[in-house]
């Protein structure tokens, strides 16, 4: 089972936006902050100072959410998805903005979304600023919900991350997802309706958690974690896993000249993730490309810096491995077996 047969085709999407480049350049200034590949946008303020801003969707785990009556935990997390999104090029969450659309509003499902961004919010220490709601009855199928969110946030002074610092050398961490995050949704719910399983049985070696708790676990906010390794300039790059996987994301950060050499064996992958692979039949390259294996934040740091980091994060309470290293060679992402 492929992630394009169960309708994402991530080349296509990428092709898609590559032709949309010129467009979007032409309305940049000299205050924007060109990051190629970047996680986020990131323009200076008149006057001083760094505003950043991404935008995404929650997707379809939406349709397990809705499921399973936790709307609000799936909104939840495309504030955390954001927030992520701008700690990797070192900006703090400031603001969010959502967009909620139905064919026809349902008001306890919008009060759930609400009610579980304003959570969210309140977590990662952003103010839910505004938002939309549409009703659409010739776009949107009857009883379903779609969520998307703009976060805007600000780098401090020094603290931009852009992977200009990356050299070779470099050692490369994982740290450890809840599981699937906000992305493989597709695939993972193909695999469900043809696993014979229901949502409430038992995930096969997952110590007795029900499939539809291992799907819909959170996606994780990294910034505690990251805060103080930001602050003292102790990173050199960061990668926030979601869709196209860990290669997939941690290119966007290499500078040219650089090569990231990964180990697949370097951390286990979660029960999730071997059910998901074993009961879909899905190939290794489309595993690696849709599902973030177990990693939800690479980060790239010097050599001498992984063990004091590891350390650090492991005390905080973190999964971390040591995943690989960078090299010399063609910009880009390699797996070692």
């Amino acid at each position: 089972m492929r992630y394009r047969d169960a309708g994402v085709d991530i080349a296509r999407a990428d092709a898609i936006k590559e032709a949309l480049g010129r467009a979007v350049r032409s309305t940049w200034s000299a205050r924007v902050r060109p990051i190629p590949g970047g996680f986020c946008g990131v323009t200076e303020f008149p006057g001083g100072g760094r505003l950043a801003a991404t935008l995404d969707g929650v997707g379809t785990k939406l349709h397990l959410a809705l499921a399973a009556g936790r709307v609000g935990d799936a909104a939840a997390d495309l504030v955390y998805h954001g927030a992520d999104d701008l700690i990797v090029h070192g900006a703090r969450p400031l603001a969010f903005l959502d967009y909620i659309a139905q064919s026809r509003l349902d008001p306890a499902t919008v009060l759930g979304v609400v009610e579980g961004l304003a959570r969210a919010c309140r977590e990662v220490g952003c103010a839910l600023l505004g938002g939309e709601t549409a009703e659409m009855p010739d776009t949107y199928v009857p009883g379903v919900v779609d969520v998307a969110g703009c976060m805007l946030g600000v780098v401090p002074p020094g603290q931009l991350l852009d992977g200009s610092a990356v050299r070779p050398g470099d050692a490369v961490l994982g740290l450890g997802s809840d599981g699937l995050h906000t992305n493989g949704f597709s695939l993972a719910r193909r695999v469900l309706a043809a696993s014979g399983l229901a949502p409430d049985a038992p995930l096969p070696g997952g110590g007795g958690r029900s499939v539809m708790d291992a799907l819909l676990a959170p996606h994780r906010w990294y910034g505690p974690a990251l805060e103080g390794a930001l602050g003292r300039g102790a990173l050199h790059a960061l990668a926030h896993v979601t869709g196209g996987g860990i290669a997939g994301n941690l290119v966007r950060v290499l500078p040219e000249g650089c090569e990231a050499a990964i180990d697949p064996h370097a951390w286990e992958r979660p029960a999730l993730f071997r059910w998901i692979v074993e009961a879909g039949g899905v190939p290794e390259d489309d595993a690696r490309t849709a599902l973030n294996l177990g990693l939800g934040m690479v980060a790239v740091c010097a050599p001498e810096e992984a063990g004091p980091l590891m350390a650090e994060w492991r005390a905080a309470g973190e999964r971390v491995w040591r995943i690989g290293a960078v090299r010399a060679g063609p910009r880009g992402v390699v797996w070692t077996a």
